[in-house]
């Protein structure tokens, strides 16, 4: 402590380490994605564009990847949308943009902080939950691959934020970064509603923990489980089921979970929801273009699980 105090040590290196695994969890954690197809001669120009757009010269671009709160954030809800980071990796290039999003943290109160003058009116409750709007900065990432023809475009979708918040999210940020790169980025989008089927069918890729399929085009089924290793694809009852059935069953929504080693002795759970509707299963061809990624920590496990869901959207063929 008394070198801390006096000033000898060095934690410049940890600080560097600290804000590159933030930057990381930033463009990967906690996203709505969707994929676009790069024509063969609008890539490099995306790609050349995407490496020449200017970041915003303020404190929030100054301070990136560290995120504002409080009236920063205000400031920013003010402004709008803003630049506040490109970089280029070995494999893409990243574009971040910032804006103030709202987000509702729901809690549980404890009874006994309940006012005396009040505690009457809720006597018969087990249980308080309070509901609280906060606003936050929230970054959306338009990331444009090195190694193939595809850009992603992936939005802020943090747990308390409903999903059309995410999807009106994605509208302004495309508005804005095709001011940057220009509208060949997002002109072909590519559908992961055939993902769906083929996920289901490849058993042992990943941990299927949740399953909506209907049975005979009229009844509508929706399976889940968390535990441990069980996979809906291998439950026995969900064997049982549909082995006795006259038609196969027809998946519209899953959620699949992959095991990835990212460090030593550290592995984490990327989860990746698709969530067609049951209408969609009568349809000829079926479009769903939000991909909702869960659990990431860093680009490694986020790679990981992108590569599955473009592996099974026939990209990789």
């Amino acid at each position: 402590m008394a070198k801390i105090g006096a000033g000898d040590l060095d934690f410049s290196d940890a600080e560097t380490d600290l804000r590159e695994a933030l930057e990381e969890h930033i463009m990967c954690g906690e996203k709505l994605v969707r994929f676009y197809a790069l024509n063969d001669g609008a890539a490099e120009t995306i790609r050349q564009r995407a490496r020449a757009a200017a970041v915003a010269e303020n404190e929030f671009s100054e301070q990136f990847p560290v995120l504002a709160s409080g009236a920063m954030v205000d400031q920013l809800r003010q402004n709008g949308p803003t630049v506040t980071g490109v970089k280029e990796y070995d494999d893409g290039i990243a574009i971040f943009l910032s804006s103030a999003r709202y987000l509702m943290k729901r809690s549980i109160l404890d009874l006994t902080d309940v006012p005396e003058a009040a505690a009457a009116e809720f006597g018969d409750y087990e249980q308080l939950i309070g509901v609280k709007h906060e606003r936050i900065q929230a970054v959306d990432v338009l990331w444009v691959s090195k190694m193939h023809d595809i850009a992603e475009l992936r939005i802020d979708f943090p747990l308390g934020m409903l999903q059309r918040q995410a999807e009106i999210a994605a509208d302004i940020a495309i508005t804005n970064f095709t001011a940057l790169v220009g509208q060949a980025a997002f002109a072909q989008q590519i559908n992961l509603f055939p993902v769906i089927q083929s996920l289901y069918n490849r058993q042992g890729d990943g941990r299927m923990v949740e399953l909506g399929f209907m049975v005979s085009g009229s009844a509508q089924k929706l399976e889940k489980t968390r535990r441990d290793t069980e996979c809906c694809r291998e439950e026995a009852y969900h064997i049982g089921g549909v082995s006795a059935l006259e038609t196969p069953i027809a998946p519209y929504r899953t959620s699949v979970m992959w095991t990835v080693p990212i460090g030593d002795e550290v592995s984490t759970e990327p989860e990746a929801t698709l969530r067609g509707e049951s209408k969609q299963t009568l349809e000829t061809e079926p479009f769903l273009g939000d991909l909702i990624v869960r659990n990431c920590a860093n680009m490694l496990d986020y790679g990981h699980l992108r590569d599955r869901i473009l592996d099974h959207a026939g990209l990789f063929q």
